[in-house]
């Protein structure tokens, strides 16, 4: 698609917002947050990619924080600590950026990108805080990307992989062993672990429900088996893990509805492996595996001559063009370094040091660890769901940095947010 598109489409997109904003008479922080998830598909379309490059999220983020954002006032337990993380983790970057022995353009797009998912991710947590229901809007918000990817998906095996939004084909899409779709998404790895993250998600129930819903359950299906177009098997593994936690921990119910869907999903594969482009790919998981290893020891040694804070924030591109110029892809007559080390876990080491990299995973395992604290006190299955999800990821970051796309980002925010917000629900089981 020509730059044209992405111009109107950016133009179009921010247009609607502006427009709802204005003349909108309710809530106008929730109503950010939910267009947020039907802005979803478009959101990391970036724009001036040879200066600081902000994509729509960001766009429409900071037109909200200076022109509509209503401030609030809320206070909850473990609140300054998340805080505090973040200040110092702000601290770790900025001295890394000033150690940084060169930069580039990509160092102050991190920031900008750093600087608005933390908009979000506060406008979020105090939603949710103030009206505890609102949870569920953001649930099924959550839906639309999935249903509005599965349409992408269809638009894609009739129109082929070329029907999609990115400015250039990723050398992953078509390959010996056929094509793998990428969906909305430039990367079918990423696709994958949208897919894996996204799907688990529809086994919540609203309060007032007894069962899951028969269209959470056929959308869960229709997803699992999207899953296997894309070729993903690290978004499978991490779909499996979650699946697991949930049949280990969860009450009767979603024990029978786990293992319903992996034996379901059993059948599938054994019925009709031959058509998914998961189990056709020539190159073995120890191909895949040693590939990945020497990146990594690059990436270690890399940390080990910047241990504390890091070679620069965004900045891991830039670094392996002068050090480690062997990582490079090349599609075509064009190349590119690599601007990440095959692991989501050495991307923040790397970048970070040592000292950003725990802040980082603390603004992860923190939330996840008192929700599920908060899990054994009430036996909230949204809390254990919403855990088995973060856990998911996490597998899947060992081998795939996936949020520097913003949507994987997105996605992965908004539940640790939400998991930050499960004070609120400890709060109102001690009322009951």
């Amino acid at each position: 698609m020509g730059s044209t598109f992405y111009l109107l489409l950016g133009f179009l997109t921010l247009a609607i917002f502006t427009t709802l904003m204005l003349f909108w008479r309710g809530d106008r922080n929730k109503l950010y947050l939910v267009y947020v998830f039907i802005l979803y598909p478009f959101s990391a379309i970036n724009y001036f990619p040879n200066f600081i490059s902000p994509n729509l999220f960001d766009y429409v983020t900071l037109i909200f924080l200076f022109l509509f954002y209503t401030p609030r006032k809320v206070y909850f337990n473990h609140g300054r600590l998340y805080l505090n993380i973040f200040i110092f983790l702000s601290a770790f970057a900025i001295i890394g950026i000033i150690n940084a022995e060169s930069l580039s353009n990509d160092t102050a797009t991190s920031l900008l990108q750093y600087f608005t998912i933390f908009v979000f991710a506060k406008i979020l947590i105090d939603e949710c805080m103030i009206d505890e229901n609102f949870i569920y809007t953001i649930l099924d918000a959550l839906k639309i990307p999935l249903i509005l990817s599965i349409l992408f998906l269809v638009g894609q095996f009739v129109y082929g992989p070329e029907f999609s939004f990115e400015r250039t084909a990723n050398t992953n899409v078509i390959t010996e062993s056929g094509i793998r779709y990428p969906g909305f998404f430039q990367d079918p790895q990423k696709f994958a672990q949208f897919l894996a993250m996204s799907s688990l998600l529809l086994l919540i129930k609203k309060k007032n429900e007894k069962n899951i819903s028969s269209f959470n359950i056929l959308l869960l299906i229709i997803s699992v088996i999207a899953l296997l177009y894309t070729g993903g098997r690290a978004g499978l593994g991490s779909w499996f893990v979650g699946v697991l936690i949930l049949v280990l921990f969860s009450s009767r119910q979603y024990k029978l509805a786990s293992i319903s869907a992996g034996v379901l999903l059993f059948l599938v594969v054994y019925n009709y492996a031959d058509q998914f482009p998961m189990f056709n790919r020539l190159s073995s998981l120890n191909d895949d595996y040693n590939f990945r290893f020497a990146i990594w020891q690059d990436a270690f040694e890399i940390f080990k001559e910047n241990p504390l804070f890091g070679i620069g924030l965004g900045n891991y591109a830039n670094y392996v063009s002068v050090h480690n110029p062997d990582q490079v892809w090349f599609s075509g007559n064009n190349f590119s370094y690599f601007d990440h080390p095959e692991s989501g876990y050495l991307k923040f080491l790397t970048e970070f040091g040592i000292t950003g990299f725990i802040a980082v995973l603390s603004l992860i395992f923190i939330p996840v660890f008192n929700a599920g604290t908060t899990f054994l006190k009430s036996k909230d299955s949204t809390l254990l769901i919403m855990i088995a999800v973060v856990v998911s990821w996490l597998v899947g970051f060992y081998t795939l940095y996936s949020i520097d796309d913003a949507r994987i980002k997105i996605l992965i925010v908004t539940i640790i947010c939400l998991l930050v917000s499960s004070n609120k629900w400890e709060e109102s089981h001690v009322n009951e």
